[in-house]
This record gives C-alpha cells, sequence and structure tokens, in this order.
C-alpha cells in the first residue's frame, strides 16, 4: 500500500475511542500505581521473562540473528543464530547466574559490550531470573565509569573483553562500593596481562536440566511473587553535571512499548480512512520474514524498548554491526536483503544519501527518534519508497522510549512533529515560570505523565524530586506546543544538552573537561548543526591572564578527557571575556551565535566533514 496523504477521514480523538475499545489490542483499563492511577495497556506482558519466552515459544525456528563474531577475528566474520539457539544459550547462562552467583529476583547485574550475539543472551538470561540489568555504555571512560557503576551497584558484572578490559584496574575502587566481581563472556589472552587482572573468564556452560525447567517454569529465586511493578532495567542518561543518573524503570514501564508500538500506524490508518479490516490486515506481519538493521548500541534505551522488543514482538531477524559505517551498512543491506532500517536520523540519511545504496531496494519500514529530524525526512522517504511505513518517535530514557510517536500519512501530514502522546501516557504544556497549563499552539515545557515514566534516578532523590512532580508529571526539559489534535511540535530544548546524532551530550561533561586545562578561564560548549549527525560540540573559551593557547592546542589537550562523541569540532579562543547576563551567567544563546558563525565559516571551506 502507497502512503500518500489525501487529508484526514477521521479525528484522532475518534480513532483512538475506536481503538481502545472492548476487545481491541489497545484495550486500556486502570490500575494504580505508586498510589496514583494510570491507564494502562491490558494486553501488555506483565514481564520481561514473560514476554521473551512466550516470543521465543512462537518463533522457535525463524533466524533470530546474524552479528560479527566476537574479536579478536576477521572483522567481517559473523555467526548466525535462531531463536531457539538463543533461548537455549540464554538458559543456559540464567542457569549459570542463578547457580553460580546466586542472582535472584531483583539482583542487580551490569551488562556491558557493543552489539552482539552475546549481549543479547546475557541480557536475557537476567531477565528470565527476575534480575535488573544495570545497562552499561560501552563509550564511557574508566572516570565515568567508576562514577556510575558507584551509584547503581551490581552484585556482578558480565561484560565483553572490551569493557572487561576498561573495568579490570577500576574493580578495587568498585569493590568499595559494593558492586561485585567482573565477569568476561570472551577469551581475554589477548589483552594486556595487568589489563586481565580482576576478570574471570565464564566457562563454557552445561546447565543442569533441572535447574533450567525451574526456571521456564518459574520456579525458586523469588520468580513466584515476581509482579509488573517490580523493578526491571536500569538505563543510564547524561544530566546537566555531566555525570550520568541511573534510571531505574519497573518491568511495566519498559514494556508498555509491545502494545504501543503498534498505535501510530492504527491511528494512522483509521485516519486516513482505512476501516478495520483492512487495518488488520495491513498491521498482521507478513509470512515472509522481516530483516532489521540495527545499527544503535543497546546501551540507549530506545535499541532495546524500541528495536528489540519490536524485533521479538514480530519474529523479525535482526542484523547487527561492529561499529557503524555507511559502507559496510550498505553491505549488510544488500548481502542480508534488510528490509527495515532506523535508529537515530543520522543513520537513515546516511543511509538514503549514499550512492552505494542500489536504486532498485526497496525499504519496507524507516524508523527513527532520538534527535531531531530534517523537517523534510518523511517526503524524502515516502518518494523513495512510496510504501515504507515510516515513523518517529519522541521520548527519553526517563518515559520508557516513546512517549509521543507520529507515523504513515500523519507524518507527511505533519512533518515537523513528533506526534500525539501513546493513548496511556499524559502529556501536557505549562508556562515555564507559573506552572499554568497553556491552551493550543502556545509554547511552554513539555510535561509527561504514565505508567511508562521511571521509578526514580537511583540514590538521587533530589534529582528525581526536580524531575517528578507529586502528582507524576515528568519535566522532559524541552519546549514545545501541541495542536487541536494533540500533535506534539518540539521547539526546543531546555536543558543544556546537546545531541549529536542520538547521543546526548551534557554541557556540563565538556567544560569540566575543558576546566583542567589550567590556560582555560571560562568556557562553553554549544552544539553547531551537521547536515548529517544533527548537531556536534563546538567550544567557546577565554584564557587565564598570560596564557596562550590554539585551537588545535585546546582540541588536543581535551579530546583524551572526553568520549569520542563529545569531543569538540571547533574551538573559538575569545580574547575577551565570553558574553555574560547582569547575573554573571554565561549567555549561551549568545556565544553559540559566535561559535556557529566560525563553524559555518570552516564548513564552507571544507574543512571539517561529519563522521558517524
Amino acid at each position: 500500500m502507497a502512503f500518500n496523504f489525501a487529508g484526514p477521514k477521521r479525528k484522532m480523538q475518534e480513532c483512538d475511542k475506536i481503538l481502545t475499545s472492548k476487545g481491541m489490542l489497545w484495550e486500556m483499563e486502570d490500575a494504580v500505581i505508586d498510589g496514583q492511577k494510570h491507564k494502562v495497556w491490558k494486553n501488555q506482558p506483565p514481564t520481561w521473562r514473560a514476554f521473551f519466552l512466550a516470543k521465543f515459544e512462537e518463533y522457535l525456528d525463524r533466524p533470530f540473528i546474524s552479528a560479527p563474531t566476537p574479536e579478536p577475528s576477521d572483522f567481517y566474520a559473523r555467526e548466525d543464530f535462531s531463536y531457539r539457539q538463543i533461548r537455549d544459550l540464554s538458559l543456559a547462562a540464567a542457569a549459570w547466574l542463578r547457580t553460580e552467583l546466586g542472582v535472584f529476583k531483583g539482583s542487580y547485574v551490569g551488562i556491558g559490550g557493543q552489539n552482539s550475539s552475546d549481549w543479547v543472551i546475557w541480557y536475557v538470561a537476567i531477565h528470565l531470573l527476575g534480575a535488573v540489568p544495570v545497562i552499561i555504555n560501552a563509550t564511557w571512560n574508566a572516570e565515568v565509569m567508576a562514577h556510575s557503576l558507584g551509584i547503581a551497584p551490581p552484585m556482578a558484572i558480565v561484560a565483553s573483553d572490551e569493557i572487561a578490559g576498561v573495568l579490570s584496574p577500576l574493580m578495587p575502587e568498585l569493590a568499595r562500593k559494593g558492586v561485585g566481581k567482573l565477569y568476561c563472556w570472551q577469551d581475554v589472552a589477548h589483552l594486556p596481562v595487568n589489563a586481565r587482572q580482576g576478570i574471570t573468564v565464564i566457562p563454557k556452560i552445561k546447565p543442569s536440566a533441572s535447574v533450567v525447567a525451574d526456571i521456564v517454569a518459574g520456579r525458586g529465586g523469588g520468580l513466584e511473587t515476581l509482579h509488573t511493578d517490580d523493578d526491571g532495567t536500569i538505563f543510564y542518561t547524561s544530566g546537566t553535571t555531566g555525570y550520568p543518573k541511573a534510571v531505574l524503570s519497573s518491568q511495566r514501564a519498559a514494556l508498555h512499548n509491545v502494545v504501543s508500538c503498534l498505535i501510530p500506524y492504527g491511528r494512522a490508518l483509521l485516519r486516513a480512512g482505512a476501516s478495520l479490516q483492512e487495518m488488520g490486515e495491513i498491521l498482521t506481519p507478513k509470512a515472509e520474514q522481516s530483516i532489521v538493521l540495527v545499527a544503535i548500541p543497546f546501551f540507549h534505551v530506545s535499541a532495546v524498548e524500541g528495536w528489540l522488543i519490536r524485533i521479538f514482538l514480530s519474529g523479525w531477524k535482526m542484523i547487527l554491526m561492529r561499529r557503524w559505517s555507511t559502507k559496510d551498512a550498505i553491505t549488510l543491506v544488500k548481502e542480508h536483503k534488510i528490509s527495515v532500517i532506523g535508529g537515530v536520523p543520522a543513520i537513515v540519511q546516511s543511509i538514503i544519501q549514499s550512492p552505494l545504496l542500489p536504486k532498485d531496494h526497496v525499504f519496507e519500514g524507516v524508523s527513527y527518534g532520538g534527535a531531531p529530524p530534517p523537517e523534510r525526512m518523511p517526503g524524502d522517504v515516502n518518494k523513495l519508497w512510496p510504501t515504507a511505513a515510516i515513523l518517529q518517535g519522541y521520548g527519553m530514557t526517563e518515559t520508557s522510549a516513546m512517549h509521543t510517536s507520529n507515523a504513515l500519512t500523519d507524518y507527511l501530514e505533519y512533518p515537523s512533529s513528533v506526534g500525539p502522546a501513546v493513548p496511556i501516557c499524559g502529556l501536557k504544556i505549562v508556562d515555564q515560570n507559573t506552572g499554568k497549563e497553556l491552551g493550543v499552539g502556545k509554547p511552554g515545557l513539555i510535561l509527561m505523565r504514565g505508567p511508562n515514566i521511571m521509578k526514580s534516578y537511583l540514590n538521587n532523590p533530589e534529582a528525581t524530586r526536580k524531575t517528578i512532580d507529586a502528582e507524576g508529571w515528568l519535566d522532559s526539559g524541552d519546549i514545545g506546543y501541541v495542536n487541536d489534535e494533540g500533535f506534539l511540535f518540539i521547539g526546543d530544548r531546555a536543558k543544556d544538552i546537546i545531541i549529536r546524532g542520538g547521543e546526548n551530550i551534557a554541557s556540563a561533561e565538556v567544560e569540566n573537561a575543558l576546566y583542567l586545562d589550567s590556560r582555560i578561564a571560562e568556557a562553553a560548549a554549544v552544539p553547531v548543526p551537521d547536515p548529517i549527525l544533527g548537531e556536534r560540540v563546538g567550544v567557546a573559551i577565554s584564557l587565564a591572564p598570560g596564557a596562550t593557547a590554539t585551537s588545535e592546542d585546546i582540541i588536543k589537550t581535551v579530546s583524551p578527557r572526553l568520549r569520542y562523541p563529545a569531543r569538540p569540532v571547533i574551538v573559538v579562543v575569545s580574547g575577551d571575556l565570553l558574553p555574560r547576563n547582569a547575573n554573571g551567567k554565561l549567555l549561551k544563546t549568545e556565544i553559540k551565535k559566535i561559535v556557529q558563525a566560525e563553524w559555518k565559516a570552516h564548513h564552507a571551506n571544507g574543512e571539517v566533514k561529519a563522521r558517524l
């Protein structure tokens, strides 16, 4: 079916009334969560383990994962697994975690690594025990890892060789913070001797059949009392301090995506005039398996609670990459006949703009979020592939990924909108100063509420109180407005965050690293525009009296202190103090103009080129 916008035939409110009526997939019911009443999905799976076990049973003999083989190996070597194989390996891993480490319901278990079949196996294994994965960002440096694991101490960590090598020298410090032992799912003989200390390589697992049977049946380890509102996941997000915060979410919060992920398509189809029968036929998975390129890292909430959930839900096959490269992505698209792409807008844009993409290749689905896309993107995608189901989602780590979404003809009608809120999710716009709710078309602070909202920033009650009010409304830090049908339009970010290709970078993270250089008196990190990544990091500094430095000097000094996405691409060295207001606060809006003007001049001369 080609998706061509010809004007809405139904109002959004009418569509939602139809979709959430009794007997529909999206039927809602009332639930009390932490003393507050919410609308929740009636047909949502209660727990991660229930969801995984049901989907393994449904798709046992389908191909599931094609992934790069573990390093060190041939860069392009790959390994393939079926749903049955991943189920069996995950159950074996879960049995090992239970019998060897004593992992039970509610235990925190760290997991770290780049996208791989092993990452998926151990993530599933942790959930099969009702335990809580503490998801480590593979781009963190040692300092950030020490801080982040210290605020959510796992009883054990399972990781790739790369992450284990970074963590190894930190383990004595982490042990004092309550972190348990470090285990690696790969051989570490190739690592330097000093990097191997403190790492235990996980042996070949031969699980007890009775232990596996108990895990499947939900016996022992607290599984008998596992509840949908129990702790589910811990992801990390960047805050205005520059250090990540640990976001604790419930089983229910994450799994809302199992039902929510399909409603934007249902809404758009009904709004365009489709009957319920036509909508059902379009949304029913085809007999031919969809094949998905997963290019965003699993340590991002959208990769797991967006993509991994959707892949399990529909029995898709996922193709993983060792690291991002447009050339390699196109090679995989051709070799595996990939039909669905997405992630962040930069990934989609890189693929659709690549001259390497065969002109006769057709995608059936294109989905993205995590950063503002160009307004022309849905139209560009629709022009190339008129039958492709296109979707943009908006949310945060704190909202368990998607809170609003825009799809199909709705997205073509409103290409600058992130869509209306999911029916179980609350959305309102308020005045930043008074907190008063604003009317249609009036920009203000975006607040969000629902069963998908996080429980808390773990071990940070002050930050939690500042972010979620007594009625459960979460301050997004974004500015926007809604139209008369509830479509949300985002105007700006209130929080001082740079989004580079979907990667959130707190300005303070960059500024704190700059201030370690004694030559720098003032520092301000601001976004500079990039046609592929959306934004990159720009910096303005003033120097201490008597100090001298060039832009190149500063970049060379600060880059090793920062993770790759946070490294500045331009530094403007000011001969005067940076602009400030009467209260002495740096005027980021003025500084941004200065830095972006310099960036534009550099970019026009071809001096900088974007890389993912």
